[in-house]
């Protein structure tokens, strides 16, 4: 347990021991671990019907402008030099996505004040969705762009600063149960640190915002932490 953060396996929401009950119901907010769901011109919904079978999921969805969030947060980091999460995301409502309909799925927000990992979901225009990534890397960021299959997808991400494990790397698995078979890698060179974690769309384009008003993306099975490898 010492290289567990913590779990929120089932239903995203820590509701262990709700699923197959035929009396249980969805929460009308997140609970803890979550410290809250913070938004801005946007929508939180906790609905029924897992991703992975369970009672419940999360939907997001944004009904103002390109300065609208709806996320749920979680402060249970404090300063990690590698963090570890995983997480369930289905885009099939907003399939249609042209190349510059995009919007934020996941933000880690550090102590520096620069995100060090931040996870996006844009189109190319042809029906196809990606999954954007980015990591802090010196001055800069490394990132890339891999696509997401239709309905329920599995993402997970490993951002290693080094400072302990001596090895500085992001990484990022898209349905990927194999921790030696990542979807993407790259080395990088950064000293920042993990503290809080945010969940749910933010910082749409205008073209989403247009597009997509009142649309949800859907989200299960979070999980963060420290070194081991999470899978499904």
């Amino acid at each position: 347990m010492n290289t567990k953060m913590k779990v929120l396996a089932l239903a995203l929401l820590g509701l262990v021991g709700y699923a197959g009950s035929a009396a249980a119901s969805c929460p009308s907010s997140p609970v803890p671990p979550w410290t809250g769901a913070p938004s801005l011109g946007g929508t939180v919904v906790i609905a029924p019907g897992g991703l992975d079978g369970s009672l419940c999921r999360m939907e997001s969805a944004l009904v103002g402008d390109s300065s609208s969030f709806a996320t749920v947060e979680d402060d249970t980091p404090t300063a990690e030099p590698r963090y570890r999460a995983a997480f369930m995301i289905n885009t099939d409502a907003v399939s249609a996505l042209s190349a510059t309909t995009a919007a934020y799925v996941f933000t880690a927000a550090g102590s520096s004040g620069r995100a060090p990992v931040a996870l996006s979901i844009v189109g190319d225009g042809a029906g196809n969705v990606f999954l954007s990534y980015f990591a802090v890397s010196g001055t800069g960021v490394v990132g890339g762009t891999k696509p997401l299959a239709a309905g329920p997808n599995h993402v997970e991400f490993d951002y290693d600063n080094g400072s302990v494990s001596g090895t500085p790397h992001f990484s990022l698995w898209i349905n990927s149960n194999d921790e030696n078979a990542p979807t993407a890698t790259s080395p990088i060179t950064s000293t920042a640190t993990i503290d809080t974690a945010f969940l749910g769309l933010a910082g749409a384009t205008g073209d989403w915002t247009a597009a997509f008003p009142g649309t949800a993306v859907q989200f299960d099975r979070f999980d963060s932490r420290r070194s081991t490898f999470v899978g499904f």
